[in-house]
């Protein structure tokens, strides 16, 4: 690591601090330290994290909470294998056939682990307990690890029995439940991954902020000027950060009024600001149509390998075991044999889908049959695409003092928000043109019971 140099430099001094500091700690408190050190500490840490677009940048050390996790909890360590993407892709300012993508690289364990460091650090700027902090670390640390192997994809498949914050406690053996035993009990913490309660809120706001601004940085990275005008995206990003470089450091605004048990921003300004930029990525990147039939196809290859109670095929139990690439080896022994599991995720992301939107399921229903008609064309389905959650129910302070609603602080800004949730709900008919040959025509075409020519 680059830092290494200054560490050496400053070793000394360091390790004279850090021993007084810890032996100033065993004086005045005997509990389970859950935080990560200050600066002095970095010679002892095992690997660093960060949360951009913001001041949150720290080492994790040994001997801590977060170290003790990846020991006691093999299931954790498996979302280092499970991309937090999975099988989305930017639509950029090209025509999506113009563009090539790229898997992104983060995953579902660099999340968690920042959603933990995020809820940490909200949690101790508000005064909460050492009690509450480890609490608080450790939901952050397990809310997606019963995550199946290729996420939202295959979460399609079986939205109940495949819902993580529904199955994290079975997703743990025994050594992982007895870590969860010394912070809290089962029941405690399955609230809190489920958002209920002051320290459930917290949870899903660093959740949000978290995967807000680790998806930007990993999908759409630094921006050209030439790029803003063609992309809706990156023309609403850059005038975000133009007025808030660090949108990230939004958790330093979040408020606990630990009395009244109630969450809340102190700027609604910045919150609008963070709300908008999340609305923009729903719209023009998770919901985009192009990457909702991309996971409709997916849920379709998986379904004659899938069931819900059959040990002989992939169950909800398997799949949250699995890693990415075992469930794509199983998915290329299936379909294609000769193609390894790499490839197969870099097509799978390269094919783009069709899509037309319709105003009611049957009149979806009736252009797929339609479109059925047609020799070249392949129905990949029928899907309804919801709309998300805007985020204009949480606190703000209002100008009295009061903590209400965003809705009721600013209704005419909440409801350009309620309008960018709504405008992504619809019904859709995804296809795709099979008429030239292709491996991922020939796979929709023997997939989806369409006759090769």
């Amino acid at each position: 690591h680059k830092h290494y140099s200054i560490i050496i430099l400053h070793l000394g001094c360091l390790i004279s601090l850090y021993i007084v500091k810890c032996l100033t700690m065993m004086e005045k408190e005997t509990i389970r330290q859950p935080s990560l050190p200050d600066s002095q500490g970095l010679f002892e840490d095992s690997f660093f994290e960060f949360l951009p677009y913001s001041d949150l940048s720290r080492w994790v050390p040994e001997q801590s909470t977060y170290e003790e996790a990846q020991r006691s909890t093999k299931a954790l360590l498996r979302l280092g294998n499970i991309k937090a993407l999975s099988f989305l892709s930017f639509i950029g300012p090209r025509a999506p056939k113009d563009n090539f993508y790229i898997e992104h690289h983060h995953t579902r364990f660099d999340h968690s682990l920042v959603v933990a460091l995020t809820t940490e650090q909200i949690l101790r700027q508000n005064g909460a307990s050492l009690d509450q902090i480890n609490i608080g670390i450790v939901a952050g640390l397990f809310h997606d690890i019963a995550t199946p192997a290729l996420g939202d994809a295959t979460k399609q498949l079986d939205p109940k029995n495949l819902n993580e914050e529904d199955f994290w406690w079975e997703t743990l053996d025994k050594r992982g439940k007895d870590f969860v035993g010394k912070f809290t009990d089962k029941e405690t913490l399955d609230r809190i991954i489920k958002n209920q309660g002051p320290l459930g809120e917290v949870l899903d706001i660093a959740d949000r902020i978290t995967y807000v601004m680790k998806d930007l940085y990993n999908v759409v990275g630094p921006i050209k000027p030439e790029e803003l005008k063609s992309s809706p995206l990156l023309a609403s990003i850059n005038d975000i950060l133009s007025f808030y470089p660090k949108i990230g450091n939004i958790y330093k605004d979040v408020g606990v009024d630990q009395k009244k048990n109630k969450v809340f921003f102190n700027d609604p300004n910045m919150l609008y600001a963070f709300l908008l930029l999340r609305a923009t990525l729903h719209k023009e990147f998770y919901l985009h149509p192009i990457n909702q039939g991309r996971d409709l196809f997916i849920a379709k290859l998986l379904e004659p390998l899938y069931s819900k109670d059959d040990a002989s095929k992939l169950t909800p139990s398997l799949l949250r075991q699995m890693n990415d690439y075992d469930l794509l080896k199983i998915m290329c022994r299936k379909y294609c044999p000769d193609m390894l599991a790499e490839s197969a995720f870099f097509s799978l992301t390269n094919w783009l889908p069709l899509f037309e939107k319709l105003d009611t399921q049957e009149e979806a229903i009736a252009r797929a049959k339609q479109l059925q008609q047609n020799a070249n064309v392949t129905v990949v389905g029928v899907k309804k695409c919801r709309g998300f959650d805007s985020g204009i129910s949480y606190n703000v302070v209002g100008k009295n003092g009061k903590i209400i609603s965003f809705s009721e602080f600013d209704p005419y800004r909440a409801k350009r928000l309620q309008e960018l949730g709504d405008s992504t709900k619809g019904f859709f008919v995804f296809y795709a043109d099979v008429s030239k040959d292709s491996p991922t025509n020939m796979l929709l075409k023997r997939v989806l019971g369409q006759k090769t020519n």
